[in-house]
């Protein structure tokens, strides 16, 4: 399962309020199989935001 999976609405809001149809093939395909191959996933991982600093913004500085 991907790390940022329904954490934060600002950095990843698949998972998170309602899901539509096109939301269920992205977390199948993307979050629960392969997030790796997921552009927000590596977005998320090139500017060094882990998901940690997704949960509790103010315990741990995203890199």
């Amino acid at each position: 399962m991907c790390p940022y999976y329904a954490k934060n609405e600002d950095y990843c809001d698949v998972g998170c309020g309602y899901i539509s149809s096109c939301d269920v093939k992205t977390i199948i395909r993307y979050c629960m199989r392969s997030h790796a191959d997921c552009l927000k996933y590596r977005e998320l991982t090139d500017r060094g935001i882990r998901s940690t600093a997704i949960l509790h913004p103010h315990s741990a500085p995203a890199r």
